[in-house]
Formats: C-alpha cells, structure tokens, sequence
C-alpha cells in the first residue's frame, strides 16, 4: 500500500480527516494518519495495516466458510 501511494494520499486528505466519512474505515488509513500526526512512527503504522489486512482477511475466510461450505468446489486439473 505504502509502495502503490497510500501515504500520500493520506497525506492529502489529512486535513479532512475527522469529517472523512468511511475513508476512516479504510484498512491502513487511521494507522498512516496517526503516523502523519506525529503519533506513531512509520514503522509502527506500516506493521499496524499489515495486522489489519490479515485480520481482515481472516474475517472473508470466516464469512465464506460458514455460508459457503455446501457449494462445490472445483479442482483444478
């Protein structure tokens, strides 16, 4: 995220940050804020989107495999 431009663009919405809406919610974003904030090192903020992204992940894993598990699945040849 950090290499694709995700500081900058948390950079550039910095000063509407607490009237952001649901860019709030944005996996990295509160963490990449903090760190422009002076709060938390980049460092720190990086690690933190990265534990979030796996827990996210793990939350779709969660979620397809109670609703989904009856479907067949296809293997590939």
């Amino acid at each position: 995220m950090l290499a694709a431009g995700a500081l900058e663009e948390a950079r550039a919405n910095l000063h509407r940050w607490d009237t952001a809406g649901g860019a709030r919610k944005a996996i990295g974003a509160p963490d990449l804020i903090a760190h422009l904030r002076g709060e938390m090192t980049l460092d720190a903020a990086r690690e933190a989107a990265i534990i979030a992204s796996r827990q996210y992940a793990k939350r779709q894993r969660t979620w397809f495999r109670a609703r989904m598990g009856h479907w067949e699945k296809i293997r590939r040849p």
